[in-house]
């Protein structure tokens, strides 16, 4: 059982001041994965850091939730979704799955799954 990591490829505002007033915002993230079986799980660490190296406000970032907004793909064009994330300070762990919830039993690398990322900025 391994634990594979996303890479952060993009960070986008989708809801909230992007002036840095009001504590609550929203992200779209995309992230890349490697290789993949139904035996590891995925994470994706340091996301509210890399939302303030994004945004560069000189502000915390305070993960509160995430849900996946579309599926990636991997090399063999199998979709790919981020299933039920779970916060963990400022990291989310999850399964990769199938549109139908099922986690995947073996993928490629895959690239562009999205994450609507929701965050407390202090």
């Amino acid at each position: 059982m391994a634990l594979i990591a996303g890479t952060i490829q993009g960070i986008t505002l989708v809801s909230g001041n992007p002036e840095g007033f009001g504590a609550r915002k929203a992200y779209l993230v995309t992230v890349n994965f490697g290789a993949y079986t139904s035996a590891d799980s995925g994470t994706v660490t340091g996301v509210g850091a890399a939302i303030a190296a994004q945004t560069k406000l000189g502000k915390t970032n305070t993960l509160r939730d995430a849900c996946c907004a579309f599926p990636g793909a991997d090399t063999n064009a199998q979709l790919v979704y981020i299933d039920r994330p779970v916060v963990s300070t400022d990291a989310l762990t999850f399964n990769l799955s199938t549109n139908a919830g099922v986690e995947l039993t073996s993928a490629t690398a895959s690239v562009g799954v999205g994450l609507i990322v929701a965050v407390d900025e202090s």
